[in-house]
């Protein structure tokens, strides 16, 4: 298929349109931290004018993360759901490159589907079967990652690990959401799956309002998995093997999406950006957002409050 002949497709099929325009309203940015100049913090530091007050002073909710799933917690679907829909309006030219980038590869990788598919399909083992089959596929279903979560938010709990705690409840919120946006594309778009036709074809898209079995784009599995991955991966980042660890079970989730056939390449490409997209989402707006108050505990002066939610 010529890069013309694409192009072709995608002006005249408005499904492919109007998936491309989700996708936009999907992806996350980069952290977005609010910096203050090192010549105002130091002003604001030696200013004992600011008049101190007891950190008890400050809400609850305002100071300690969400390590239990109370109202806030669930709140919180609510305004980074909001958040990730309108994250293009707070794009700045490089998150946009970054942005454009992902959508170019997609582009290139949904050239070659076809050829991927064939190749893969080419190399199957029973072994391999196995692993994608009871392992792999449970994974991204949330069949052994939402278990998971649950029993580190107990050890959490158990040993008083408030960031492990934290940590499961953000995690299920990342599944939740992925799941919900990767439904909505799969609704919109209806792109026959690789085992739906014979011969295969990568270029049925059937738009909304159509038969619910077909929904290739984009794979929840890949959304899913990279979802739960990039929050742990986030907040764990200091241990270096903790996101090697993450973002490898979650590339391999995604690959088995194509080894099973279920999905087109470009499927499980553009899911793994979403479920990153939102996990970077959930996580950006939550930790690393550095306050300067004029709360001291021993009299006039300010705090550096690190706050986590």
């Amino acid at each position: 298929m010529t890069e013309g002949a694409f192009m072709r497709i995608l002006l005249k099929n408005r499904t492919l349109f109007l998936a491309c325009m989700l996708m936009i309203a999907q992806f996350s940015a980069l952290a977005q931290v609010d910096t203050i100049p090192a010549s105002k913090l130091k002003a604001i530091a030696t200013d004992d004018s600011i008049p101190a007050k007891p950190l008890s002073s400050i809400p609850h909710d305002e100071r300690t993360p969400s390590i239990v799933p109370d109202k806030g917690y669930f709140k919180s679907y609510l305004t980074d759901s909001r958040d990730i829909i309108i994250s293009p309006a707070r794009w700045n030219k490089y998150q946009w490159i970054a942005v454009s980038g992902v959508i170019a590869l997609g582009v290139v990788f949904y050239t070659q589907d076809k050829t991927i598919q064939k190749v893969v399909q080419l190399n199957q083992t029973p072994y391999m079967n196995s692993i994608a089959k009871y392992g792999l596929e449970r994974l991204g279903s949330g069949l052994y990652t939402i278990p998971a979560l649950g029993i580190m938010y107990g050890i959490g709990a158990i040993v008083k690990n408030d960031k492990a705690r934290y940590t499961a409840l953000k995690g299920v919120e990342a599944f939740a959401l992925a799941f919900v946006f990767d439904q909505v594309l799969k609704q919109l778009t209806h792109r026959h799956r690789p085992y739906q036709d014979d011969p295969p074809n990568p270029y049925i898209w059937e738009g909304p309002f159509n038969m619910p079995s077909n929904s290739s784009f984009a794979s929840g599995h890949a959304a899913n998995a990279f979802a739960v991955a990039t929050v742990i991966a986030t907040a764990y980042s200091k241990t270096v093997w903790v996101p090697v660890l993450c973002y490898t079970f979650a590339g391999l989730v995604a690959a088995s999406r194509v080894y099973q056939n279920d999905h087109w390449f470009s499927d499980v490409f553009i899911g793994s950006a979403i479920g990153f997209a939102i996990g970077r989402t959930i996580m950006n707006n939550h930790i690393k957002k550095l306050k300067v108050l004029p709360i001291s505990h021993v009299g006039t002066g300010v705090m550096l409050v690190y706050q986590l939610d």
